[in-house]
């Protein structure tokens, strides 16, 4: 079938405005992947897929037929509790990672596996160690990882699954991995790049970090492989637009990676939202226009489009070897109802995590385990119909459709107005700011806006103040800041808080609650009377945690009619009633 006749096939399936802009000297081999890990678990739930024309089809057959090449499976090694129970996610074991490797194979497509050393999700904010290592010392564990990986890839290789592409690790970056995240990780690193060599030298041997954003961080990580002398082929990232900047830097970090270590580099996961709707009761983890406004295109099958475009253009500009989407597939059980769909969801595990992860990951509580938090980035609908997008892999190429002329829009600068000096750390000079520790500093390292934000990291128990003194004239008054980190630990106590010259406090308290995932202080207060206040930033936290305040606000809301007399003057300048938080007093 020439061109010709392939557009005149899709015209019949596409809407007329949809188009695919071409990427140039995409070469024949790029990886074009996918990662479907959760796939037996929605068969099992009796979730079923359906072309353009509404036909039902094997998923993995349509992929192909849709020029995905390569299909990613991730793999815990125990995901159930002693009753047999599911974690969720997928339940991926083994035993799923054979099945969906066999099909996968029957269809002529490559298998990247991806041990995630965990019985359950392993990232950046959690490297659980598998039930049965988590007593084991560091010798112990290594020789662990190098049995499990080897005898699962003689598993894998045994049942005929074309096995070309092994992660040691799932986004291991500072939280490390299978719980060890000092130099130790590189020990567990090597073992399970040995057991790999040792079962087939042919296999590439990728190493997965994330957050290219931060630039010096990921740069950092290639260096730490390189002075281990780690024996690995590929360094691969994640890259969601949300989250992790812009894909100018994210070219430029995988080009340097490449230069300077002579490896070849990969974007293991990606993703983006075609609604912010919600389809099966259980809210997603991109839900509104804030999320997109960062990731910088349209919610819409569209907008996917051009995302996934757009990864693949920057991958290939970078000279890697391709992109993974992250579970295409992974649509709802059943209708947007949390109460129908939760059965379903604790018997197969086709939710993010069902009750029964609760007693191993601490991420997991009564009020968050359900359903998919991704159903509104997958390439089908909430019924398992493919969407247009889906087609992006086949006409990437050769482009599709008439592309209208890009508009390019200057980024706005940050209109960014407080009452405090320097409120978004921006500016090098901190002077006007009090900084109790030498590990609080303003670094270029997930800033809420702008370039730079006030971070903070140490390997010993974390306890620190930051301050700024400001005086202010009467009137009502808001003070908010925002903060996010992670691996705070039983210690954490964090509060934003304004002092004043009698010692009392207000306070807002925060709880950190993951990477990207802003948690914001408020305060609300009224001034009698001009007075010098302090506004702070208090943190105690374990050793390990980590985290970056943002966007210190402090604006006028309002005017207070001042009626004097004897009284007035004889009360504090405080109204203590008007503030939202309840005043604590300072010991």
């Amino acid at each position: 079938m020439n061109d010709e006749q392939i557009s005149d096939e899709l015209n019949d399936v596409l809407p007329t405005d949809f188009y695919v802009e071409k990427v140039e000297d995409l070469p024949d081999d790029f990886i074009k992947g996918v990662d479907i890990s959760t796939l037996i678990a929605q068969e099992q739930s009796g979730v079923k897929y359906y072309d353009l024309n509404g036909k039902e089809v094997d998923l993995i057959d349509y992929l192909a037929q849709n020029s995905v090449n390569y299909i990613r499976i991730r793999v815990w090694n125990n995901p159930y509790d002693s009753d047999g129970n599911g974690y969720g996610g997928g339940n991926n074991d083994l035993d799923k990672a054979i099945e969906i490797g066999k099909r996968a194979t029957e269809a002529g497509l490559n298998v990247l596996v991806d041990f995630h050393y965990s019985d359950f999700w392993a990232d950046p904010g959690r490297q659980l160690a598998p039930k049965a290592w988590q007593e084991m010392t560091v010798d112990e564990k290594a020789t662990a990882l190098y049995e499990y990986t080897k005898d699962s890839l003689l598993e894998l290789k045994k049942a005929g699954v074309n096995v070309t592409m092994v992660q040691v690790g799932n986004e291991t970056t500072g939280s490390g991995i299978a719980g060890e995240k000092g130099i130790e990780k590189y020990q567990l690193f090597k073992e399970g790049s040995r057991a790999i060599r040792e079962i087939d030298p042919g296999i590439q041997i990728a190493l997965h970090f994330t957050n290219p954003e931060k630039t010096d961080t990921i740069l950092n990580f290639a260096k730490g492989l390189s002075d281990y002398a780690i024996d690995y082929d590929v360094f691969a990232t994640s890259y969601y637009s949300y989250w992790h900047g812009k894909l100018e830097n994210l070219t430029n970090v995988l080009q340097q990676i490449s230069q300077d270590y002579n490896k070849k580099t990969l974007i293991a996961e990606t993703s983006y939202a075609y609604t912010l709707e919600d389809g099966d009761g259980h809210g997603n983890v991109i839900g509104s226009t804030s999320d997109t406004d960062l990731g910088g295109y349209e919610a819409t099958v569209q907008g996917q489009t051009n995302n996934i475009r757009d990864v693949i253009d920057a991958a290939n500009k970078a000279g890697a070897l391709g992109i993974f989407y992250w579970e295409p597939a992974w649509v709802p059980v059943g209708k947007p109802n949390w109460e129908q769909n939760l059965p379903v969801w604790e018997k197969y595990g086709s939710g993010w995590a069902s009750s029964h992860a609760i007693e191993y990951d601490s991420n997991v509580t009564e009020s968050t385990y359900g359903g998919s938090a991704w159903d509104n980035q997958a390439l089908f609908d909430f019924n398992g119909k493919a969407l247009p997008s889906i087609k992006v892999f086949e006409l990437v190429n050769n482009g599709y459709g008439e592309v209208p002329e890009r508009e390019i829009i200057e980024e706005p600068k940050e209109q960014f107005e407080s009452l405090l000096d320097n409120p978004s750390f921006e500016e090098e000079n901190l002077n006007s700011y009090t900084i109790s520790e030498g590990y609080v500093s303003r670094l270029n390292d997930t800033p809420k806006d702008g370039e730079y934000a006030l971070h903070f990291w140490s390997d010993q128990t974390i306890d620190f103040d930051v301050e700024q003194k400001v005086f202010l004239a009467p009137g009502m008054y808001q003070f908010n800041l925002l903060m996010q980190g992670d691996q705070t630990g039983q210690s954490e106590n964090i509060y934003a808080f304004i002092k004043y010259p009698d010692g009392m406090l207000l306070t807002s308290t925060i709880n950190l609650k993951g990477y990207a995932n802003w948690q914001e202080a408020n305060i609300e207060f009224t001034l009698k009377e001009s007075t010098e206040l302090i506004f702070g930033l208090h943190v105690t936290a374990d050793a390990e945690a980590w985290g970056t305040t943002d966007n210190w606000l402090l604006k006028k809301t309002g005017d207070i009619v001042q009626e004097p007399s004897e009284k007035d003057n004889e009360e504090s300048p405080i109204d203590e009633n008007s503030a939202k938080e309840e005043p604590n007093e300072e010991n």
